[in-house]
C-alpha cells in the first residue's frame, strides 16, 4: 500500500505550472483541436485543479493528475508544451510593445528638446566648459554626471606641437558627417553630426558634436572671449605644409598630450507630452505645444503666407502657442530702441500684443515683455530671469498686424484652423515668424512635465 506523503511547495509549484500551460493550450488551440482532444485535456486539467484546491495535497495523487495533463499536452499542446522559453519571451515583448505604443499614441509621449529655442523655460543641449585641464573630470565623475545630468564628455587631445587653428570647410566652420558606434543613435544607427577639423603643427585633429549643438559660440568664448567666430583672424597662407583657410584660435604653443578644449554637453530637457487633453479641449495661448512640421509648408502655401523660410522636413518641434484662430498679433518696438544703442544683431526687441493688449498669462510672456521694456530704458540693464525679450522680424515685423487663420474664414482654402508658435528665446528660435502657421492637425500635445535630467526644472512645466 502506497504511503500518503504531503506534497512539497516545489512540487505544488511545478503542478501549477503544468496546469497553467494546460489552460493556455485550451484557450489558444481550442479551435484547431479535435473534440476528443479538447474533452481529454479539459478533463485532465479540471482533475488537477481539484487536487490543487485541496487543503492537504498528497504527492501520489498530485503526480498522477499532473502526469495525465502532461500526457495530453504532449499530444495537444503544440508550441506551448513542452514550455518553450522563446515563445514566452516573444509573447511578453509583444504585449509590452503594444502597451508602450498605445500609451505613446493616445496618452503621453516622451520628447527631448535638442535646441535652446525655449530657453530658459526649457533647456536644450547646454555646454559645461572646463577652463583648466586639471578640472577635467575622471571616468567615475563623468559616469555620475551622465546618470544625473545626461552629460556627454568631449575633448580635443593634441597629438603634435604648435598653434591651434580651426580649418574652414567650404567657407563654414564644420562639415556634416555620420557618426557610428558608439556615438550613433542608440549606439547602433548612424547619426548626422557636425565635424570640426582643427590643425596643430600641420596635423589635423577632428572632433564631432551633435548637429543641434552650437559649438561655434563655445569655441569663440573659450579662445577669444567673444560671441562669434567671424571676429577671429583668418589665415589664408600656407604654413608648415598645410594649405587651406583657417581661423587662428590661440597663440599658445600646444605640446603633444595637451588638452586644447574639454567640455560636457548636458542633455536637453526630457519631457512627457500630454497627447490626450487636446482631444477634449482646444489648444490655448500659452501652452508649450509639441507639433509635427510635415504639412506646415503646404498649409502656408495654400494660405499664401509670405514666409521667409520653408521647413522642408517632417520633425517634432516644441514652441509656445502664441496665437489661436482669429487672434490678431502685433509686435511693437519701443521708439527708444532705435536711439539708445541697443544691440539688435539678434533682432529688434519688441512687446508682443495679442488682440490689442500685451500678451499675458504665462511667465515667459511677462518676462519677455519686461525685458523688452527694460532694454528700451537701459541697454545695460540686468536680466536676472534670462528671458531675452521678444524680437520683431519676419511675419511679426514692427507694427505689422498678423491675423491667425480660422477654418470658417471664406478666404481660408485649407478647411483647417491655424495656430501661431514662437520660441520663448526668440533671439535663437526659428519659429512662426519665419515659416508661418501650424495647422491644427499637426499639433501633438502639451508638454506637462520634465522627467529628466534631475535639475531644478524637474517636475511640472509652465
Amino acid at each position: 500500500m502506497t504511503e500518503n506523503i504531503k506534497a512539497k511547495r516545489s512540487q505544488k509549484k511545478g503542478a501549477k505550472e503544468i496546469l497553467r500551460l494546460g489552460e493556455k493550450a485550451l484557450d489558444y488551440r481550442r479551435d484547431i483541436l479535435s473534440a476528443d482532444q479538447v474533452e481529454r485535456l479539459e478533463s485532465a486539467t479540471t482533475a488537477l485543479k481539484v487536487v490543487l484546491s485541496n487543503k492537504i495535497i498528497y504527492i501520489n495523487e498530485l503526480e498522477e493528475k499532473a502526469e495525465k495533463v502532461d500526457i495530453e499536452l504532449k499530444e495537444s499542446g503544440g508550441l506551448y508544451y513542452h514550455k518553450k522559453g522563446w515563445v514566452e519571451n516573444v509573447e511578453m515583448l509583444m504585449v509590452a510593445a503594444i502597451v508602450v505604443i498605445g500609451i505613446r499614441s493616445f496618452f503621453v509621449q516622451p520628447f527631448i528638446i535638442p535646441t535652446n529655442s525655449m530657453y530658459p523655460s526649457f533647456f536644450g543641449m547646454q555646454p559645461n566648459l572646463y577652463e583648466e585641464s586639471k578640472d577635467v573630470p575622471n571616468l567615475f565623475e563623468r559616469s555620475i554626471d551622465k546618470v544625473i545630468l545626461g552629460a556627454s564628455h568631449y575633448r580635443l587631445n593634441v597629438e603634435s606641437s604648435g598653434n591651434l587653428y580651426l580649418v574652414l570647410q567650404n567657407g563654414g566652420s564644420f562639415r556634416s558627417a555620420k557618426a557610428t558606434f558608439p556615438n550613433g543613435r542608440f549606439f547602433v544607427f548612424p547619426n548626422t553630426v557636425k565635424e570640426y577639423v582643427f590643425e596643430v603643427g600641420g596635423k589635423e585633429h577632428t572632433l564631432q558634436v551633435p548637429a543641434e549643438f552650437d559649438f561655434d559660440t563655445l569655441i569663440a568664448q573659450k579662445f577669444a572671449g567673444i560671441e562669434s567666430l567671424r571676429d577671429l583672424p583668418l589665415i589664408v597662407s600656407q604654413d608648415q605644409g598645410f594649405t587651406g583657410n583657417r581661423l587662428k584660435l590661440s597663440d599658445k604653443n600646444y605640446q603633444k598630450g595637451d588638452i586644447a578644449i574639454a567640455f560636457d554637453i548636458l542633455l536637453g530637457d526630457a519631457l512627457f507630452v500630454d497627447r490626450m487633453s487636446y482631444n477634449f479641449v482646444k489648444p490655448s495661448s500659452g501652452d508649450p505645444a509639441v507639433f509635427r512640421t510635415g504639412s506646415i509648408d503646404e498649409f502656408n502655401r495654400k494660405l499664401g503666407t509670405p514666409v521667409r523660410n520653408f521647413i522642408g522636413e517632417d520633425k517634432y518641434y516644441i514652441k509656445r502657442l502664441i496665437g489661436e484662430p482669429g487672434d490678431r498679433l502685433e509686435m511693437k518696438v519701443p521708439d527708444q530702441i532705435f536711439t539708445n544703442g541697443t544691440d539688435v544683431r539678434k533682432g529688434t526687441p519688441g512687446v508682443l500684443y495679442r488682440n490689442e493688449k500685451p500678451i499675458s498669462g504665462k511667465v515667459a510672456f511677462e518676462e519677455n515683455r519686461k525685458r523688452a521694456e527694460s532694454l528700451a530704458l537701459n541697454p545695460e540693464a540686468d536680466n536676472p530671469m534670462n528671458y531675452p525679450g521678444y524680437r520683431s522680424e519676419g511675419l511679426l515685423s514692427n507694427r505689422e498686424v498678423l491675423t491667425v487663420p480660422r477654418k470658417a474664414d471664406p478666404k481660408n482654402p485649407t478647411g483647417l484652423n491655424g495656430y501661431f508658435m514662437m520660441g520663448d528665446n526668440s533671439t535663437d528660435s526659428l519659429d512662426g515668424r519665419a515659416w508661418g502657421f501650424v495647422p491644427e492637425n499637426e499639433i501633438i500635445g502639451r508638454a506637462f512635465v520634465v522627467y529628466y535630467p534631475f535639475t531644478k526644472r524637474w517636475g511640472f512645466s509652465n
